[in-house]
């Protein structure tokens, strides 16, 4: 009790002075403390999981002081959110270079374009999951009892469904995927698929290869969305 009461009056202190820096510290000196405890954090968490990560296990594989942590951030809860934004706005749902809605000559894009285009999507998320694996399986776990958290992660499925949705109703305006499905609903299908897939995969453990998962990822995608086979 000693110690959370302890903590709470850090974290009033904290308070006050996270008012007066704001969310991003204007120092170098601040942003560079800032960046230490956000990467302590990370290790502690991926090491210890969520309920059993301690703020002074985290200052302490910053290298700060257990005070430094109140000024910016309120509470763990508070350091894993901001982590987990930071690594998802700059990584796994960062805006993809948009493709061009015609080719260079004024075109619409071939069936093989289209297919690539799939894989390229598929291999991008895929690469950026496994760089961020451990974080993200923990990420899923903090949502299912942080309501922020399941909030945040129900936006980020949402931006990810209206990226993929866009795409489709490209493709049938283009007349290449099947006119007949609803472009939301698909894109909600097949998001859960390829992101079911790989969790099993890279934070389960089956055994999978990379291009054969990549591959098949991408025909289900295309033929789902009745793209025909590229010649």
């Amino acid at each position: 009790m000693a110690e959370q009461v302890t903590g709470e009056a850090r974290s009033g202190v904290g308070s006050r002075r996270r008012a007066s820096i704001g969310a991003t510290p204007s120092t170098a000196r601040g942003r560079r403390t800032r960046a230490l405890l956000l990467q302590g954090a990370r290790t502690v968490f991926e090491r210890d999981g969520f309920l059993d990560a301690r703020v002074a296990d985290i200052a302490a594989a910053a290298g700060t002081g257990h005070g430094s942590f109140y000024t910016y951030f309120d509470s763990k809860a508070d350091a894993f959110r901001t982590l987990v934004n930071e690594v998802m706005e700059t990584g796994l749902y960062a805006p993809a270079q948009p493709p061009s809605p015609r080719s260079g000559d004024g075109r619409a894009p071939t069936v093989t374009e289209a297919w690539r285009r799939i894989e390229q999507g598929n291999r991008r998320y895929l690469e950026l999951f496994r760089r961020d694996s451990r974080l993200l399986a923990l990420f899923e776990q903090v949502a299912s009892f942080d309501e922020e958290l399941r909030r945040y992660r129900l936006e980020l499925r949402e931006r990810s469904v209206a990226r993929a949705a866009a795409g489709i109703a490209r493709l049938q305006e283009w007349g290449l995927a099947d006119a007949d499905l609803d472009p939301v609903l698909a894109s909600h299908a097949l998001n859960s698929m390829v992101t079911q897939y790989i969790y099993y995969w890279l934070v389960l453990g089956q055994e999978h290869t990379e291009a054969d998962s990549v591959r098949t990822l991408t025909h289900l995608w295309a033929r789902s969305i009745g793209l025909p086979h590229p010649p």
